[in-house]
């Protein structure tokens, strides 16, 4: 069960168990005062009758019907009201007639005592199961507006990913615990940003101040060999420096792009999909895989230069991890209004188990479809789930039947 139904459970129990604690103690009070009454009652009733017959001579002389006196007793009024014919007075009463009053009066007082303590029982039990369901709804309105702050803070803190750590929960209301819970949320959000920004900034420089001696090298190494100046005992490790230093610019500019990517949009346009992935099929190495397109007009909101890189980076993992005279197909379709970009490709089979990486940064797994060479980075994948979610949408990853890997963007349109 839910914390919220387990708390209505709880405010209607305690409502219930409380109810019937008080309404017992009233039950039993009252059944004590009757019985207490009536005690009182024939305790006094036998006394009360026999001193208080009128004078037989007052009775015989003025013919008047016998009248008991005035003391307040069950018996006594039981007597002056009761019909005197089967009382008859004209001799002192004898303890057999007590004794009748007596049982009369403590007959009708039982009997009265059960009724009400029956009736009492009764009413009882039907206000308690009415009540109850007044507590459960109470407890129900009470528990939802009690969580109710504590969904918002859930639900805020759930949408909040690292993507838009510069969203709070600024929430509203009286300064009590929910409140306190959600401005120590806001906090941590606050640190968080930082901590993420502080990292960002520094691969972003860190790469920046990387590439001018990068390139220096670069260029130290190429003139020399296009020239001839290096001796043939050492092209072969010059070159193989030259290489490495390519690779190494590759990296730089695969963090750039990294970082580039987790820091958000500043600016969005729309952006034909068709257009910009028939630009990148046109621009890439094929290297003899054939390409095929199935392109669909659709426009998405984002950063056309970052989308560009995404779809270069899949078609460029498609190519690179294929097999020889293998094939890609590049796809872009609506499903469930939203843009879905496919790069099909051919290749060696893939382990369920790899997927689940395969977007992990510098990940080299056994299929090394993420740095399978010289020319790989460990980075392709990385960046392009980062530039998706950066555009609020996802990378969808799966294994393709015979070998291969299909690899989708999908991206709100």
């Amino acid at each position: 069960m839910s914390f919220r139904t387990r708390l209505v459970i709880i405010i209607a129990g305690v409502f219930v168990a409380a109810g019937a604690a008080l309404l017992a103690v009233q039950y039993l009070v009252v059944q004590q005062l009757f019985a207490s009454a009536i005690d009182t009652t024939a305790a006094s009733c036998v006394p009360a009758l026999s001193i208080t017959q009128l004078s037989q001579a007052t009775s015989a002389t003025e013919g008047s019907t016998p009248v008991y006196g005035a003391t307040s007793t069950g018996c006594t009024y039981f007597a002056t009201t009761a019909d005197v014919t089967a009382f008859p007075m004209t001799t002192p009463m004898e303890p057999a007639s007590l004794d009748s009053v007596e049982g009369a009066v403590l007959q009708q007082s039982t009997f009265l005592a059960d009724e009400v303590g029956g009736g009492l029982l009764l009413w009882s039990v039907v206000v308690l199961v009415g009540f109850t369901g007044v507590a459960a709804a109470i407890a129900f309105w009470l528990a939802r507006r009690s969580l109710d702050r504590i969904g918002e803070v859930t639900a805020a803190a759930r949408d909040i990913s690292e993507r838009d750590l510069g969203r709070r929960l600024d929430l509203p209301g009286p300064d009590d615990e929910i409140k306190e819970l959600g401005d120590t949320i806001d906090g941590m959000l606050d640190r968080l940003q930082s901590a993420f920004t502080a990292q960002d900034r520094f691969v972003a420089n860190a790469s920046h101040e990387l590439r001018t001696p990068l390139t220096t090298t670069r260029t130290a190494l190429e003139i020399p060999l296009e020239q001839g100046a290096v001796p043939a005992e050492l092209q072969a490790n010059v070159q193989r420096a030259l290489r490495a230093t390519e690779q190494s610019e590759r990296l730089i500019t695969a963090l750039l792009a990294l970082a580039r990517s987790r820091t958000g949009l500043d600016e969005v346009e729309p952006v034909e999909l068709s257009e910009l992935i028939e630009d990148q099929v046109e621009e890439s190495d094929a290297q003899g895989i054939v390409v095929h397109t199935n392109l669909r007009a659709l426009t998405v909101e984002g950063d056309p230069m970052l989308l560009a890189r995404a779809v270069r980076n899949l078609l460029e993992n498609g190519i690179r991890h294929n097999v020889p005279g293998g094939e890609v197909w590049v796809r872009c379709r609506r499903e469930r209004g939203r843009a879905v970009i496919d790069v099909e490709s051919t290749g060696a089979p893939i382990a369920p188990a790899t997927l689940a990486v395969l977007t992990e940064p510098f990940y080299r797994g056994d299929a090394s479809r993420t740095s399978a060479g010289p020319d790989g980075t460990g980075l392709g994948l990385a960046i392009v789930q980062s530039i998706a979610k950066t555009h609020s949408g996802d990378v969808r990853l799966r294994a393709r039947k015979g070998g291969g890997l299909i690899a989708s963007i999908v991206l709100p349109l």
